[in-house]
């Protein structure tokens, strides 16, 4: 079983990955590595071009953002090559497909810097779109939005299949030809949209929004509500809660805009169109939450080169294993003190033991750090940590897991509008994790072997160690570490020595 465990964590590792995506905005170099199902981003670098810059009204690309793509691709590949890296992919999306110069930019970028480029179609824009929802939620189901520059992508998600893909030249590029009145652009909207095609649903729960625009918008949304966590994917909120937001965008200058995020002056200047474009969609789809999502056509690139057996791998329990792996003292400690721990919690669900299971994993790999800053180093790395297939409210509940797993939680070290992401049953279960995870830690010196030959089980108004009185396991800080967690569970400890 060891052997097993160790091959699938080597053969699921993912060497040093570059993709450049030349967008209708930007131009941007991603270079990923890690675990597969879950890639690490080991560099990002992006560069505002413009190559969409009015092809509405030319029919061409923006030639000063074609000599700045150049530019940055000098730069891109000089880097990639630096870095050795084994794998590269390179595509581009709305702009070069549309634009008549478009395959004769292609070939120069080919010859001159001996790659080869992918120009997607706006079908296949929104697969790969959809593509990198899944990277981060396997099972999702809802619509995706992906907005770029001069292209609007629709994909339609169910049970973690994509059933249909469109796309509208919608845009903020797109529309700002349309001078005339706002009025005039927003009828176009609407008008593009009425064309929707069958195979997508009248309505769904969920929207999944990707693309820089969205994430900006996400930033502003953020600020204005005083959220806590700066961590954009996985980010929810209501329509109802959106609707103020997207007022004020659409109602307010740039340099006001800027104040209220770190997005770029480009950036913000396309949030205007983007926003009336979302609402139109929400008015079409008439959604009931929105949830961003961080990845995109660059990590739907990954996850369209998987096997079905890496797909139905769960991101974030991949993710978690590869940082035990490559950080805890005893690699695979995690998975023998989930199971050692589970008797004690028997009514959870099963999004639930994915967390448990993922904090048992996480529960060695910030060691390193002063014993005196461990738990607030493990609550600090956790809650901005690149992980998918988790919400906020999940990030934060393995935090403050792990954060009570190296000390009793002190809440005056916690921010409190964090916090108040989870309920007080949330909030006390995490706490009770913690603990448990803290005496099978210390028991056992996160030795295997050593925690098999205990048992934790719960019989009655007691919680119950059984230990055997040869290994000698026995001592005050045992009997103290089984006495807070019987406290923070309402039983009583009693400990059985064979």
């Amino acid at each position: 079983m060891k052997n097993q465990e160790e091959k699938r964590i080597r053969t699921n590792l993912l060497c040093r990955t570059g993709i450049i995506d030349i967008g209708s905005n930007t131009v941007r170099l991603v270079v990923f590595e890690g675990p597969s199902r879950s890639p690490r981003y080991f560099y990002n670098e992006k560069v505002n071009c413009g190559l969409g810059v009015r092809l509405g009204e030319t029919g061409r690309l923006n030639p000063k953002g074609a000599r700045k793509a150049i530019k940055a691709l000098r730069r891109f590949i000089s880097i990639m090559n630096g870095m050795n890296l084994k794998l590269v992919y390179c595509v581009a999306t709305a702009a070069v497909r549309d634009a008549i110069d478009g395959p004769q930019f292609v070939n120069h970028l080919e010859e001159k810097f001996k790659i080869k480029i992918w120009v997607v179609s706006g079908k296949e824009e929104g697969i790969l779109a959809a593509s990198g929802v899944l990277m981060g939620w396997p099972e999702a189901s809802g619509i995706v939005c992906d907005i770029g520059g001069t292209s609007l992508e629709l994909a339609y998600l169910k049970g973690g299949t994509i059933k249909k893909s469109q796309s509208f030249k919608l845009g903020p590029l797109a529309l700002d030809g349309f001078y005339q009145t706002e009025k005039i652009k927003t009828n176009m909207i609407y008008e593009n949209l009425s064309m929707i095609e069958k195979g997508f649903p009248n309505s769904t729960q969920v929207f999944f929004l990707v693309g820089g625009c969205w994430r900006a918008l996400a930033r502003i949304h953020m600020n204005m509500n005083d959220y806590p966590l700066r961590v954009l994917q996985g980010y929810r909120i209501s329509v109802d809660s959106l609707s103020e937001t997207l007022k004020y965008v659409s109602s307010t200058k740039v340099q006001t805009l800027a104040k209220a995020t770190t997005s770029s002056l480009e950036r913000l200047k396309l949030l205007p169109d983007a926003s009336r474009v979302l609402q139109a969609l929400i008015d079409n789809f008439r959604p009931k939450s929105i949830i961003f999502s961080g990845y995109g056509i660059r990590e739907g690139l990954f996850y369209k080169q998987f096997s079905s057996e890496i797909k139905e791998m769960q991101p974030l329990l991949e993710a978690c294993r590869f940082l035990e792996n490559n950080r805890a003292r005893f690699p695979g400690f995690g998975e023998v003190l989930y199971r050692w721990l589970r008797p004690i919690f028997h009514d959870i669900s099963q999004t639930d033991e994915r967390l448990y299971l993922a904090a048992c994993h996480l529960h060695d790999t910030i060691w390193q750090a002063h014993p005196d800053y461990r738990s607030e180093v493990c609550f600090e790395t956790v809650t901005g940590a690149n992980l998918g297939g988790i919400d906020h409210e999940g990030r934060v509940f393995l935090a403050l897991a792990l954060m009570s797993r190296y000390k009793r939680t002190d809440f005056n070290t916690v921010n409190k509008e964090i916090l108040n992401l989870l309920d007080e049953t949330s909030i006390r279960n995490a706490m009770m994790l913690g603990a448990s995870m803290r005496l099978g830690s210390m028991l056992s010196v996160t030795i295997s072997s050593s925690l098999m030959k205990t048992k934790i089980f719960l019989e009655d108004k007691y919680i119950c160690l059984s230990l055997n009185e040869k290994d000698n396991f026995l001592g005050e800080v045992v009997e103290k570490r089984l006495t807070h967690l019987a406290q923070l569970m309402g039983l009583n400890p009693k400990i059985i020595v064979d």
